[in-house]
């Protein structure tokens, strides 16, 4: 039985490590986070899905919006704080079927 238990503990540890994007520092010596252009960026507990090309930015089971145009993402990095203002603001878009 604690076979088991160990098996969905360690399962459980497992699915909650998410890769976390790779992080560089720009010119301005700020760190960045290196936006994957294939997939999520993922950042401490937040992943968004960021679309440089069309500068959009959807978080999982949000509504895809419009990355605010104070946010500079045509390098393909993102500040560590613009990171965190996109992801409340795509939490904020609501979900498929919201109002919002």
């Amino acid at each position: 039985m604690r076979v088991w238990v160990g098996i969905g503990t360690m399962a459980a540890l497992a699915a909650c490590d998410v890769p976390q994007a790779p992080i560089v520092t720009g010119p301005d010596g700020q760190v960045r986070i290196q936006i994957n252009t294939d997939g999520l960026t993922c950042y401490e507990t937040r992943c968004l899905d960021i679309d440089p090309a069309v500068r959009s930015v959807r978080s999982i089971g949000s509504r895809t919006i419009s990355i605010p145009g104070n946010i500079d993402v045509s390098d393909g990095t993102i500040a560590v704080a613009e990171f965190k203002e996109l992801g409340t603001a795509a939490l904020m878009a609501g979900g498929t079927g919201s109002q919002r």
